[in-house]
């Protein structure tokens, strides 16, 4: 079974599946179709992790961006001010892409089918050309003023200037060719070859600062998974460099102090999941690349520090000001990203969470190679206490360094029958939305674990995100009662109701009989299929 964010991507995976490749075969064909079919969310111009567990293995592989060897921590400074727009919009904002890097890894190691097959159903799909939707002219006009200022991102993303009316069709021949070329050659082209070439020197013509150096020295990271457990199941989820597997396992470890029979929207549990909300996300301002930065990792994924969060949680809600980061005494990724969760015949799992961050990444395409390039140098902090495109305060932690991972939300997750991760697995689960991604992680395993609720309404039940600062807990429409949100307000609680967020996939396996159950978050355009 593939759940993707897009169709078209899920009928590429399971594509793979018929012709008898494995989850490795699916997930990376999916991930490059993805790339060609939602360019607001993922692109080969970005970067991610990948949550394997393939046979015996479990594997994290981070294929995250790097800030070039370049970069420094005041590159976005201006007498000594921060200019947000410098690491959102155009070539200071490109980290080193590792999404071809990564996948074509994934595919290396693990998979069946030729790497050709791989390719080619979004190799078709960028000649042939996708048919867009609403959720694509969203983004657009969102972005439409970076779109216009770069003629190939104009050229190819809009039509005539302005956004595409629906039923228009989105071909990209140059990303084709470049798909090509990767098919035939591997990655090398990418970072030592042609391409490279062509987006080292498209962004030197544009006032960057990424060579072709920066493109050869980039690898791919391999890294042990986080591992906790929740009501005895084992949870393996992203480590650092990404603080969302901290806030997971954080969080889950709270919410199991639970009774068994809490009933559902309980506001007494609702005040726990948020107050352990707020206290994990003042924690991420520790946590950075680790190779850069050490933290206390097993501390603060421990359960006895949850324990201690619970005995302290009081009535009312605990102002931002009174939390401080790791338990010390005190002195907007909105829906871009991408999400897939792939099962195949054999039981093997795969979550795969790829971005180029906010819609449409820098908004700049490399010209001649059809590749719209990332602003992941956003997720670095540009100034420490200075929020990025998602709300999230940066920290000195997570200052830009040459080299150095970017701090991120994203968190693919698998769940397991039993508490050690030899078990089969259970739940494979991950979601874009920037700081929002861990909770509604977190909201999709709760709902079907706790509350026992089937997987496609545990994705479809509203919404609700803490995250320390700003002091507020968003909600989305229809997510809380009116009497269950006047006693979370009687508690110091300051609601806010936004749209809908995030736009999670998942499969869930039936311990009992192995029936995979796949389902896309109802609030985007994906599909869950089965092979």
């Amino acid at each position: 079974m593939v759940a993707s964010a897009h169709a078209e991507a899920t009928h590429a995976g399971v594509e793979m599946l018929r012709q008898g490749g494995n989850a490795a075969d699916a997930a990376v064909a999916t991930a490059f179709a993805l790339a060609v079919a939602e360019p607001y969310a993922s692109g080969i111009g970005g970067g991610g992790f990948a949550l394997v567990r393939m046979g015996g293995e479990l594997v994290f592989l981070d294929f995250r961006e790097v800030a070039p060897a370049a970069a420094n921590r005041d590159m976005y400074l201006r007498d000594g001010r921060p200019i947000p727009e410098l690491s959102t919009d155009g070539p200071l904002a490109v980290a080193v892409p590792g999404a071809v890097a990564g996948y074509l890894e994934l595919h290396a190691r693990w998979g069946k089918l030729p790497r050709a097959k791989v390719l080619e159903p979004a190799i078709r799909l960028a000649h042939e050309g996708v048919v867009i939707d609403e959720r694509y002219r969203g983004y657009a006009r969102h972005r439409l003023p970076v779109l216009r200022a770069d003629p190939e991102a104009a050229r190819i993303f809009l039509h005539d200037g302005e956004v595409p009316p629906l039923g228009w069709k989105l071909k990209q021949p140059e990303l084709a060719r470049t798909l090509e070329i990767l098919a035939e050659s591997g990655p090398a082209p990418f970072y030592e070859g042609e391409i490279a070439t062509a987006i080292a020197a498209d962004l030197a013509r544009r006032g960057g600062i990424l060579t072709e150096a920066d493109l050869s020295a980039y690898r791919v990271r391999e890294r042990k998974p986080l591992v906790g457990t929740y009501l005895g199941h084992a949870v393996a989820t992203a480590p650092l460099p990404s603080s969302g597997g901290m806030i997971v396992l954080s969080v889950l470890n709270a919410l199991e102090s639970l009774p068994p029979q809490t009933p559902w929207r309980d506001p007494v549990a609702l005040h726990l999941y948020i107050e352990a909300a707020k206290r994990a996300f003042a924690d991420r301002r520790l946590l950075a690349d680790p190779a850069f930065v050490d933290v206390p990792v097993d501390r603060l994924v421990s359960k006895e520090r949850a324990r201690n969060w619970v005995e302290e949680i009081g009535f009312l809600a605990t102002p931002p000001e009174a939390i401080a980061p790791g338990g010390a005494e005190s002195p907007r990724e909105g829906a871009h990203t991408s999400h897939l969760s792939v099962v195949d015949r054999e039981g093997n799992a795969i979550a795969l969470t790829t971005t180029i961050n906010t819609p449409f990444g820098a908004g700049i395409v490399a010209r001649g190679t059809g590749i719209l390039l990332n602003n992941e140098m956003d997720d670095f902090a540009a100034a420490p206490g200075v929020p990025n495109a998602y709300g999230i305060v940066g920290s000195e932690a997570n200052a830009i360094a040459p080299g150095k991972v970017p701090l991120s939300s994203m968190a693919p997750t698998l769940v397991f029958s039993g508490p050690t991760t030899d078990s089969p697995v259970r739940l494979v689960v991950g979601s874009p939305g920037g700081s929002r991604i861990p909770t509604t992680v977190v909201q999709v395993i709760f709902h079907h674990l706790f509350h026992g609720m089937p997987i496609d309404q545990a994705i479809a039940q509203g919404r609700i995100h803490q995250q320390h600062l700003p002091e507020v807990v968003y909600v989305e429409p229809y997510a809380l009662d009116a009497a269950t949100a006047g006693l979370l307000m009687l508690r110091g609680h300051k609601l806010v109701e936004t749209g809908p967020w995030s736009n999670a996939t998942a499969i869930a396996i039936d311990p009992e009989t192995g029936i995979r159950t796949g389902a896309a978050d109802p609030r985007g355009v994906g599909m869950a299929m089965a092979e």
